[in-house]
């Protein structure tokens, strides 16, 4: 079984380390020049930091209707996405400060909404810690979770393009980004995959 993890590991890390190389290889386009490559690795990580909440949300759901056996796969689902909107949060500061002159505009509304993302997420990994019970946290992990899409889905932008490579006008470019994106995700889940066979016991408060 430890082989297994391994396998999960090192299969993650490979395919981050395409999904790297693959951005090396990024062409410059016409309105963002060069800076497509740093929009596809911020938009790779964030979309597949909003697949994985809701993805938490459903495991977090069977959990509490007697699917016990997800428990782990539920709360690493959680982490994970949580951890990619940091990164992905991260990356797009720096297309922000070559584009807007700041690293971080705080009257963009779609910045505002991924900081609140994020300090909610702080209170809700202290609250469940704090609490420490399975059922608690996976109706919190469905509550953060719909909150998340429910804001992603309902943020305005000023200077925040609304769809940068789908509205572009090269047929290659959003085939280049599927690419990229499916990378950012396979690597996710193969990571989750070993962080939850690295458990070997499952917590006693669900043996409860």
């Amino acid at each position: 079984m430890k082989r297994n993890h391994t396998t999960f590991l090192v299969l993650a890390v490979a395919l981050a380390i395409v999904w790297f190389i693959a951005l090396l290889f990024v062409p410059p386009e016409q309105t963002l020049g060069a800076l497509l490559r740093w929009v596809f690795a911020h938009a790779s990580l964030t979309q597949v930091s909003l697949l994985l909440f809701l993805a938490a949300a459903i495991l977090a759901g069977l959990y509490l209707l007697g699917r016990k056996q997800l428990w782990g796969w539920m709360e690493i689902t959680g982490w994970m996405a949580l951890g990619l909107w940091l990164a992905g949060f991260l990356l797009s500061m720096i297309p922000a400060k070559l584009s807007w002159g700041v690293w971080v505009d705080f009257h963009e509304p779609r910045t505002q909404m991924t900081l609140r993302v994020l300090a909610v997420g702080i209170i809700f990994l202290a609250l469940t810690r704090w609490v420490d019970h399975p059922r608690f946290t996976a109706g919190a992990q469905i509550i953060f979770s719909a909150l998340v899409l429910f804001l992603n889905r309902n943020a305005g932008v000023i200077r925040h393009p609304l769809n940068p490579i789908g509205s572009s006008g090269s047929n290659a470019i959003p085939l280049l980004y599927s690419l990229i994106f499916v990378l950012a995700l396979a690597s996710s889940i193969f990571f989750i995959a070993y962080m939850v066979g690295r458990r070997q016991t499952p917590p006693v408060a669900l043996t409860a």
